[in-house]
């Protein structure tokens, strides 16, 4: 696995930490927890991680961006995404501090922080997540030169875990001796890999393009590429973004997240059975080439253990594929079908 740079976080989640309001700030409590120093949300502060999220340990949660800046921090992550997408205007001291203070700003917003006039002359030191790359083109079939396979994660609806079980199957993949590289494809996954594309400030037509990009990048860098995935190929409102990555990546092989008690989406739409998603998305790739779904990444939020238990075992005899939940009660059963199914030979 490629040695990251190792950082040191600020998060800013004013008055909006907590298990929905602060998605962003809460990946990298986890998948980057050993470099984040401290939290700004001064309805939190003197609280800790572990306080108030139930994870993340002792990191301290302060009120303002002047008391952060005792942590010496190198990067101040905007951990929270407000509807609409814009940089809220009593933001702007605190930003503006950081900046001045030499401290890097993260944004995942869909305005972009470097384009606001107060802050043009701090563009240095801001890397505004959701600012297509330049020079995007439409995909070329680069899949067929490969070096490395490469695994999508899919879900049976939108939000439901794409993005955990990609880096939760990374850690697996590693604890059994296989290298891998994480491709983010959202503002959450990219800050936590450092990499990426957010796919939905793509144009349509380039999403395909933008993803074989990413990956090209790190082709050979690892045997196998995990790229994050987006929407739900059965979603009505988010399918396309789901398309353009499945054919951008051509996957060798998927692993599905599913929330076994969510039986409609947010549009009211009954969800398909897990077969009909199995089976659609191993035809969408089928005119390019074979890939499989090689596991289930049950997403049990709502769950206790027993009932995630129960849920696994239910989705195993609907599929008859390796089914676990990976973040409360990990086998590595995923990871093992990958590599028996993807290396073989590591496992002679």
């Amino acid at each position: 696995m490629m040695a990251q740079k190792k950082r040191k976080f600020a998060l800013f989640a004013q008055n909006r930490l907590h298990a929905l309001g602060s998605k962003t700030a809460n990946g990298l409590i986890l998948f980057r927890n050993d470099e984040v120093r401290v939290i700004i949300d001064a309805s939190k502060a003197g609280q800790t991680a572990q306080d108030v999220l139930g994870y993340g340990g002792p990191i301290p949660i302060v009120a303002h961006m002047s008391e952060a800046l005792e942590y010496r921090p190198d990067i101040l992550a905007i951990g929270i995404a407000p509807i609409g997408g814009a940089v809220n205007p009593t933001w702007h001291p605190e930003l503006r501090l950081a900046l001045e203070s030499g401290v890097n700003i993260w944004a995942g917003l869909h305005q972009f922080l470097g384009d606001i006039e107060e802050f043009q002359p701090f563009r240095n030191l801001i890397w505004d997540v959701r600012r297509p790359p330049v020079g995007l083109k439409i995909a070329q079939g680069h899949w067929r030169e490969r070096k490395s396979k490469v695994v999508l994660t899919i879900g049976s609806d939108s939000n439901v875990g794409k993005m955990t079980t990609a880096l939760t199957l990374q850690q697996h993949l590693k604890d059994i001796g296989l290298d891998s590289v994480f491709v983010g494809t959202g503002q959450t996954g990219m800050m936590i890999s450092g990499r990426g594309v957010a796919v939905d400030a793509v144009i349509s037509d380039f999403i395909n393009g933008a993803v074989e990009a990413e990956i090209d990048k790190v082709d050979g860098q690892a045997p196998l590429i995990l790229v994050e995935g987006q929407g739900a190929v059965t979603h009505m409102g988010y399918s396309g973004v789901t398309l353009g990555l499945i054919h951008g990546s051509m996957p060798d092989a998927f692993i599905l997240a599913h929330q076994p008690s969510r039986l409609q989406d947010d549009y009211k739409h009954p969800l398909p059975d897990l077969r009909t998603v199995i089976d659609l998305h191993q035809a969408l790739v089928k005119p390019f080439k074979p890939a499989e779904v090689l596991g289930v990444n049950v997403y049990s939020k709502d769950m206790d253990i027993d009932q995630s238990q129960e849920a696994c075992q239910v989705v195993y005899e609907e599929t008859g594929l390796p089914t676990e939940d990976m973040v409360k009660m990990p086998k590595r059963i995923v990871a093992e079908n990958v590599v028996r199914k993807l290396f073989p030979d590591l496992l002679k």
